[in-house]
């Protein structure tokens, strides 16, 4: 079959259009796909972290292994006043107002992982569990933070909390990957979880 010259053009433009939807829908599935493994944190004002598969542990359980006691505040060299106000707080075990105070110094400086590290321990600990699990997950994504591995640690207690043990595993397994303090109490309670 010939295909007439003032028609090549048309069948141009169709074909081209046709490889464009095609490289769309590709990336849009692909999005689609990789966000099922993505917790969904933030995507909804007060949405819960729905688990992977439902589990027949009872409620008691997940407490159980979610508790933890605030770990230590260890003194920043050059702390500003604000964050030594806001740390006073936090050792007197008022962690809502920690987190008040901290969250003034994180929105005027993000990238001060103490107070963001702080911040969501204290959102955990006041009950705030969705945006503590943001604010960990904010500083574990952000790198080399000397607050890594803690993060890393605390994070996987607020997905467990919220009932969702496949990410707080692979948060744990980073814990042990990077043989650090925090090693074998990782190594426990990933094996407490597995045990469940």
């Amino acid at each position: 079959m010939k295909i007439k010259p003032e028609n090549r053009f048309w069948i141009g433009i169709y074909g081209f259009t046709a490889f464009i939807m095609l490289v769309a829908m590709s990336v849009f599935g692909r999005l689609a796909w990789t966000s099922r493994s993505e917790p969904g944190v933030g995507r909804v004002a007060g949405g819960r972290i729905a688990a992977s598969a439902p589990s027949p542990l009872p409620d008691e359980s997940y407490e159980l292994l979610a508790k933890f006691e605030a770990p230590e505040y260890l003194p920043e060299p050059r702390a500003p006043k604000t964050f030594l106000a806001a740390m006073a707080q936090y050792r007197k075990q008022d962690y809502a107002g920690a987190a008040s105070a901290l969250r003034t110094i994180t929105d005027a400086q993000p990238d001060f992982p103490a107070a963001r590290f702080y911040l969501g321990i204290s959102l955990l600990l006041s009950g705030d569990r969705i945006s503590g699990i943001q604010e960990l997950r904010g500083l574990t994504e952000s790198g080399g933070s000397p607050y890594l591995e803690r993060a890393l640690f605390y994070l996987a207690k607020g997905l467990i909390a919220e009932h969702d043990l496949p990410r707080a595993q692979r948060q744990l397994e980073d814990v042990i990957a990077r043989h650090g303090d925090l090693e074998k109490q990782a190594s426990v309670l990933l094996g407490q979880i597995r045990a469940s």
